[in-house]
């Protein structure tokens, strides 16, 4: 396939990552090789090389591109300032769902977003993107600090909460609970549950932890 030689590096790595990311969709992380990629992407496996050290930074690439779209979601949130508990209370819920919306509709890159990611990001020879998510992953615990901060602001929350404590705790839970819920989503159906609600209940119930009594 011919391509223009002037085109930019970025355009060159998307058009390698929007392949991989068919591939992954389709086929799963493990069964999608370079060959494979660089075939649909119409490139020579050298020259993904270029761009990309291997597969792994591929897919984390766009683990990146899926958490950013979070942040930016939660950030126009909370970026809504809440004058009653009912609106911290929805705020909440919409940061819930948008994780949920995540994992519903990219299951991969949700579990590449809070699993292990077992690089040295302090090494030079470590590509920038998982420098990238370390720093983004900063960025949402402290979006998640500012939205406890305005719930205790608001006499929702129990003043005295370790905030540190408490996001890790939250995501860690909130993800479980949004993980077991797509697994089992055909389960829950059968029982009669509806999931949506089911959902919600289960969010407010991890709050029901932080809630002032």
């Amino acid at each position: 396939m011919a391509r223009r030689k002037k085109e930019p590096a970025r355009i060159h790595r998307k058009n390698i990552s929007d392949a991989a990311n068919t591939l992954f969709i389709s086929k799963g992380i493990t069964d999608t090789t370079m060959d494979n990629i660089a075939k649909l992407a119409g490139y020579s496996k050298a020259t993904l090389y270029v761009y990309f050290e291997n597969k792994e930074e591929i897919f984390f690439s766009l683990v990146y591109k899926h958490a950013k779209w979070l942040y930016e979601t939660m950030e126009k949130i909370i970026q809504i300032q809440p004058s009653t508990q009912e609106e911290w209370q929805k705020n909440y819920l919409k940061i819930c769902f948008a994780l949920q919306k995540l994992c519903e509709n990219y299951p991969i890159y949700f579990d590449g977003m809070i699993g292990n990611i077992n690089v040295d990001i302090t090494s030079k020879e470590t590509p920038q993107v998982y420098r990238d998510i370390y720093q983004l992953g900063l960025d949402i615990n402290q979006l998640i600090n500012k939205l406890i901060e305005d719930g205790v602001h608001l006499n929702y929350l129990q003043t005295e909460l370790d905030f540190n404590q408490s996001t890790l705790f939250f995501w860690s839970a909130l993800s479980g609970i949004i993980r077991m819920a797509e697994n089992k989503k055909e389960y829950y159906r059968l029982l009669g549950l509806d999931n949506k609600t089911f959902l919600e209940e289960e969010f407010l119930t991890l709050l029901a932890c932080y809630k002032k009594g």
